[in-house]
């Protein structure tokens, strides 16, 4: 058997000498371009089927997007593919492409000119922002009253730090809308992610309680399930710090609102007690700070401590307590009034 190129009687590779074999072997198909998409709003670019945010150099793009759109010979070995930034017009990159690799028991090197061109397009992500998506709205609400002017401007600042904060990590946190209503303000938010975040830690601020609730807005059929958008409902107490509440029948004094628990003294024991926000639908709040009122010591007891009804000023006995006992005759003293029922603060 002879060459075809040559007609040397050697061992034949594909009907080629060993040497007419390497020089007309081409060991990758190079296609006549190759591109990579960037985000013309972001500037992420489409590696691998998914976009990311910038943070890989020219020549690391530019040879991702030349190494899929070329096709290895099979026969080559220990192959590496390495990319020669040339020229650069404007969204055109003139490239080199270097090759190296075994084949036949033999170590190449071939170079191959190719052109890689800029995609201008729109990210997933920015597609939505622009197009005004969201899959989730946070509902500010408080119970039994509206929101003041003074909650409603700190929640506001609270979100929009919330959003600058999750957005360096999250496309989609960002307000699509903030609706005033007369119960309240909702915030329609980009990622769901990130209005569960917001609304935690909004309950942590404000106290109070979030629910969530959720329904069927569309069908996705490119991955054949359903879309849905959610309702986070933030509840502020009726209630504030200095105000009385009524639980389970017994009248407390709010001396502070956690992210978990309420603080309050026991009007009847004087003793400091806790509810947590999972007991607040049970909580009906009573009287204000505003309510408070002032009046007179007259006698005091073994047992008793006697004081004027600061409505009628009619004496009224009361039961010593710890706190009581260290009160004297004539004292000046706050009480509260709570159903016909007067408590020494």
């Amino acid at each position: 058997m002879f060459c075809l190129l040559c007609d040397s009687e050697e061992k034949l590779y594909d009907g080629l000498c060993k040497k007419c074999f390497l020089r007309e072997y081409k060991p990758v198909e190079v296609p006549e371009f190759a591109t990579f998409k960037v985000c013309s709003h972001c500037g992420a670019t489409q590696k691998h089927d998914k976009w990311v945010q910038t943070g890989y150099y020219d020549d690391e793009i530019i040879n991702d997007a030349i190494q899929k759109d070329i096709k290895i010979d099979p026969k080559l070995e220990d192959v590496e593919i390495t990319t020669e930034i040339i020229n650069n017009r404007g969204t055109v990159y003139e490239c080199m492409l270097h090759i190296y690799g075994k084949v036949i028991d033999e170590y190449i090197e071939k170079d191959y000119p190719i052109e890689v061109k800029v995609e201008k397009s729109v990210c997933p992500d920015c597609s939505k922002f622009y197009s005004g998506y969201y899959e989730a709205v946070i509902q500010l609400r408080a119970d039994e009253r509206k929101l003041t002017d003074e909650e409603i401007q700190k929640a506001d600042e609270f979100i929009s730090n919330e959003i600058q904060r999750l957005c360096k990590t999250n496309k989609l946190a960002y307000v699509v809308e903030r609706i005033v209503l007369k119960e309240g303000v909702d915030y329609q938010i980009g990622s769901y992610n990130s209005a569960h975040k917001i609304a935690v830690n909004l309950q942590k601020q404000f106290g109070g309680t979030v629910k969530e609730s959720r329904k069927i807005v569309g069908h996705d059929k490119s991955r054949s399930r359903d879309l849905y958008r959610t309702w986070l409902s933030v509840r502020i107490p009726s209630f504030n710090r200095g105000d009385f509440i009524e639980y389970e029948d017994t009248p407390y004094e709010v001396e502070k609102i956690g992210s978990h628990k309420i603080t309050v003294k026991n009007l009847k024991k004087g003793e400091e007690e806790h509810i947590t926000w999972k007991q607040a639908d049970d909580i009906r709040k009573v009287k204000t700070a505003d309510d408070i009122q002032e009046t007179t010591i007259t006698n005091i007891t073994p047992n008793e401590i006697q004081i004027l009804d600061p409505d009628n000023y009619m004496t009224v006995d009361l039961k010593l307590n710890d706190n009581t006992r260290k009160l004297n005759i004539g004292e000046q003293i706050k009480v509260i009034k709570i159903k016909d029922r007067i408590y020494i603060l």
